[in-house]
């Protein structure tokens, strides 16, 4: 039987990570791998690599997004202008996402 991998993001919420070269980056989250679990935010600075031709020719410059560890982002909240753990709560019989410090209802 397959185990389900649940992450505290999802794809569209904003976030600010926390640790690693990109700290303090406050990005848009653009996928989600559940498997590995990993982030790639929009806007992020992406890393260069050079891929080199079979014939000889010029090598290529290609630019590839860096996947983030989705422990090292955060949840941001624009009303509250930070970032926050969620919990999670029942409101009309729906279970919504709030962030702890403020207590914002995630939209």
């Amino acid at each position: 039987m397959k185990k389900k991998i649940s992450s505290h993001v999802k794809i569209g919420d904003k976030v600010k990570v926390i640790s690693g070269t990109q700290k303090g980056f406050i990005g848009v989250i653009a996928s989600l791998v559940t498997k590995k679990s990993v982030v790639i935010l929009d806007g992020i600075t992406p890393r260069i690599k050079f891929v080199k031709n079979p014939e000889g020719e010029d090598a290529k410059r290609i630019q590839i997004q860096i996947p983030i560890h989705s422990s090292n982002v955060m949840l941001w909240d624009k009303e509250a202008n930070l970032a926050s753990k969620i919990g999670y709560k029942i409101v009309n019989d729906k279970k919504v996402r709030y962030f702890k410090k403020s207590g914002n209802i995630l939209q």
